[in-house]
């Protein structure tokens, strides 16, 4: 596994991303055809059977990171971390102890969040900065405090909101977003989750005026270092597009005709309604 695109092209220039990776995975691919085809015993089947890339500070040559590593299982052993959206913007390991707090904004689907980077197959790639969305009210943004030692998160990524909105049907979106000590907000991974898709893809259930609802936001996986002096990351809205199709809010059959309407999506984040990201913390450097 390591941090290339998929698809057409390559990373845009300002993605942030280096020469990664090298050519390892071919080498690899050589050397396992040559076992199986050619019956050449260069030993691969003797090798660890997982292999991966650990990504790093890409500005910083002495960071921690930028590696090829290898485990004998998938995920490797990590302690799964909270850490929980908070008042003020904050991303905290300790739970909110307010009673009730909640960030609340408007989504409209005839004017989304476009999207910047990302797992796309066509589209512009990788963690590109997120500040080119600019100050859109329609975005929540959550971070910690500058990191005092380099943080090591590897394996699966979740984020669980506590959200409600006025609307049948809406999206929910969470991205997981590497801050640079200069303010560059590096995106690691991103998801979504339709509402009327929260208790499962079999069937539609759709949301109630006045009720708060528990979403799961899997972001899949990565390995990365968050360097010394930088921020670790949330960012929470209900549009990603064109990555995602803009959800009318209109709990219609989607696609079923062009109406749409504006909904006002809230976000809580208190001691009842704790909503967190968890990662699979793997090392906190000394």
């Amino acid at each position: 596994m390591g941090p290339r695109p998929t698809g057409r092209g390559q990373y845009p220039a300002n993605s942030g991303v280096g020469a990664f990776g090298g050519s390892l995975s071919s080498e690899l691919a050589m050397r396992w055809f040559d076992y199986w085809l050619k019956g050449t015993a260069n030993g691969i089947m003797n090798e660890p059977p997982v292999r991966y890339y650990v990504m790093g500070d890409v500005n910083d040559p002495k960071a921690p990171g930028n590696e090829w590593r290898t485990a004998l299982a998938w995920p490797v052993p990590a302690k799964i971390t909270s850490y929980f959206l908070s008042p003020g913007g904050r991303l905290s390991e300790k739970l909110p102890q307010e009673q009730e707090s909640v960030d609340s904004y408007k989504y409209d689907p005839s004017n989304p969040v476009p999207t910047i980077g990302g797992a796309n197959l066509f589209q512009k790639k990788g963690p590109m900065d997120q500040r080119a969305i600019g100050e859109r009210q329609d975005v929540l943004k959550f971070s910690t405090p500058v990191l005092q030692s380099p943080v090591e998160v590897t394996g699966r990524i979740t984020v669980e909101l506590w959200a409600e909105s006025d609307a049948p049907d809406t999206d929910f979106m969470a991205k997981l977003v590497d801050v640079y000590s200069d303010g560059t907000e590096r995106l690691v991974l991103d998801s979504a989750l339709r509402a009327r898709f929260r208790e499962g893809f079999d069937h539609q259930v759709f949301m109630k005026k006045g009720e708060v609802y528990e979403f799961k936001i899997d972001l899949w996986s990565t390995s990365l270092i968050f360097n010394k002096g930088h921020r670790i990351a949330i960012h929470v809205s209900s549009s990603n597009d064109p990555r995602f199709d803009p959800n009318p809010n209109t709990g219609k059959a989607l696609r079923a005709d062009k109406q749409t309407q504006v909904a006002t999506n809230s976000i809580h984040h208190d001691r009842v309604h704790p909503s967190r990201a968890l990662l699979p913390v793997v090392r906190v450097y000394n």
